[in-house]
């Protein structure tokens, strides 16, 4: 695979540049190297004209409207397969259209051959060198010799795909899978816009739909889905987990997103009247392989947080102490802070809208409310932002649908997981403290309340109100028990 071009510092100018399809490219350094943020919006906008540029490229591509032809030629041969339930002849045409997906995506497509086309014609056959011979003897052109699929075949194939095309849909009315995903994905694209779901979602379900497209068919009625259908689908996802293309985890995350299509066409429109029926069975799923828990110990906590900046201090700190994704941090509002008594309350960013998943409140150690009054913004809306005023953390989708981020807390993270030589995540420290809460017999069944979860454990729910006391008890516990105020009271004398 190609190596992606990446951005490289312009002493000279002060900007970032890259070379790309011959020609260079420069972005706006801000105050120089060392600019976080303006290296971000950098890479972000590099982005966005990489697929622009890569967009206008497989315009102007040699072959291109060739590839087209043919691919279009293949779709409506797996849709009619599809519909017609010929599987041996849908494998063929799914495998074939990867092929030459996979070559229009080449920076200089190969030229189609016999072999690429469905109509083809009977297959060309080099003409042997002594008949060859015997015809220039005779004074003969040598021509060249065919043999393969009868004409026969060639015509009812015509005749197949002539038939589908004249069908006439309802006025108005578009059944194909390509119409009706782009449907259910402008709808998300709303739901994002207004708040309610996140755009990393979106363009989940985006790329998950566009692997069903292509086993299904882009032009395949939806009317015709069945069983059979989501049978097929979840044995072709199987055979890419058994060829190592997915993992478990990825398989199962792109059939529950083709059931969330099924179900939105069968309560939100007219075009799929039942449900299949094994949508529901516990044999049609994919289970994911449970990983495990990967968790620091308490040295390397004490590690990174010696060799981590001030700003990165604090990322830490939020994690451990209120197991904070960057998100969280991003969202935390001024109000949500106790600025006299240093408590943290709020609900978890990712499940603020759920009413069984409780507002908890988090007592910060010394050194995190220390380090947050510090770092605090003089913005009334987030207590956090970054050096240059900017959200912590952003996602959106681009014109194309595709998901544009921003994570300044995530490259801080990493840039200190790379320093101090420990791989960490910032999901693994708040995985830490969980850990450590469960392991300990006084504290065991508070862990989920401390990752502010939605009740699961029997003692959980035998909760009738959140035992906040016992809660600081254990949150205060695991400050000590890390070593946090000596990690911090060590660096205050080394500095004296």
């Amino acid at each position: 695979m190609a190596r992606q071009p990446k951005l490289n510092w312009e002493s000279a100018r002060g900007k970032w540049k890259v070379e790309y399809r011959g020609k260079k490219h420069r972005f706006d350094g801000g105050l120089g190297k060392s600019d976080r943020e303006a290296k971000r919006q950098a890479e972000s906008e590099w982005k966005r004209l990489k697929a622009e540029l890569d967009h206008e490229a497989i315009r102007n591509k040699p072959h291109r409207l060739e590839y087209e032809a043919v691919i279009a030629e293949w779709n409506s041969v797996l849709t009619w397969s599809v519909d017609h339930e010929d599987e041996v002849t849908a494998a063929l045409a799914r495998d074939k259209l990867q092929d030459l997906e996979e070559r229009l995506g080449d920076r200089v497509p190969s030229p189609l051959c016999w072999a690429d086309r469905f109509f083809a014609g009977p297959a060309p056959v080099e003409m042997d060198e002594h008949l060859k011979a015997e015809y220039v003897r005779q004074g003969f052109e040598p021509a060249q010799i065919v043999e393969g699929p009868v004409p026969f075949e060639q015509t009812l194939w015509k005749d197949r795909l002539e038939a589908q095309n004249r069908r006439t849909p309802e006025a108005g009315v578009d059944y194909t899978f390509m119409s009706n995903v782009e449907q259910f994905l402008s709808e998300k694209r709303t739901e994002v816009s207004a708040g309610q779901l996140s755009a990393a979602r979106a363009d989940t379900l985006r790329v998950h739909l566009d692997i069903v497209m292509k086993f299904t068919g882009r032009t395949t009625s939806v009317c015709k889905v069945d069983a059979s259908t989501l049978s097929g689908f979840r044995n072709h996802l199987l055979q890419q987990i058994t060829a190592g293309k997915f993992s478990n985890s990825y398989a199962h995350d792109i059939l529950s997103s083709f059931k969330s299509f099924l179900r939105w066409l069968a309560n939100n429109t007219d075009k799929l009247e039942h449900l299949p029926k094994n949508i529901e069975d516990k044999r049609m799923r994919i289970a994911k392989k449970k990983g495990e828990t990967k968790v620091l110990e308490i040295p390397q906590v004490q590690e990174i947080l010696k060799k981590a900046t001030t700003r990165t201090k604090l990322y830490i700190l939020l994690g451990l102490n209120c197991a904070m994704t960057q998100q969280d941090m991003s969202d935390l509002l001024p109000d949500e802070v106790d600025w006299t008594a240093g408590v943290i309350t709020r609900k978890r960013s990712k499940t603020n809208k759920y009413d069984s998943v409780p507002t908890v409140s988090y007592p910060l150690w010394g050194p995190t409310f220390e380090l947050l009054k510090k770092e605090r913004s003089a913005s009334k809306e987030r207590v956090l932002l970054t050096s240059n005023g900017k959200t912590l953390k952003t996602e959106r989708l681009d014109p194309s649908n595709k998901i544009q981020k921003t994570d300044a807390v995530r490259s801080s993270i990493r840039r200190l997981a790379k320093n101090a030589d420990i791989d960490f995540t910032l999901k693994m420290l708040k995985k830490t403290s969980a850990s450590l809460i469960r392991n300990n017999r006084d504290y065991q069944g508070l862990e989920s309340l401390f990752l502010d979860h939605a009740p699961v454990s029997m003692a959980d729910k035998h909760y009738t109100t959140v035992p906040q006391d016992l809660l600081n008890e254990a949150v205060l516990w695991l400050g000590d028990t890390l070593g946090i105020k000596d990690v911090f009271k060590t660096q205050e004398q080394s500095v004296k």
